[in-house]
C-alpha cells in the first residue's frame, strides 16, 4: 500500500498531516493491520489474512472502524 512518505530523522522537510496520520494509525494497529493511504482513500488489512479490508474516505473515519472493529467505539 503507499501512502505519503514520513520525514526521516535529519530531514528538514516537516511532515504532512497525512503522513503524521498514518503514522499514529500504524503504531496503534500496525501489529495486527497493514494500514496505508491513497487516491484518498485509507484502508487496513488484517495480516493473517482473514476478515475483510476496511477502507474509509479519512484517516479518522479508519481509526473509529479498527475501534469498533475490536469493540471499543471510543
Amino acid at each position: 500500500m503507499a501512502g505519503p512518505a514520513a520525514g526521516r530523522p535529519g530531514d528538514d522537510t516537516p511532515e504532512t498531516p497525512e503522513a503524521e496520520a498514518l503514522r499514529a494509525l500504524r503504531l496503534d494497529w500496525g501489529r495486527s493491520w497493514e494500514i496505508g493511504c491513497g487516491n484518498d482513500r485509507w484502508r487496513a488489512a488484517r495480516r493473517d489474512g482473514t476478515g475483510q479490508a476496511l477502507t474509509r474516505a479519512s484517516a479518522d473515519g479508519l481509526a473509529m472502524a479498527l475501534r469498533i472493529s475490536y469493540g471499543r467505539p471510543r
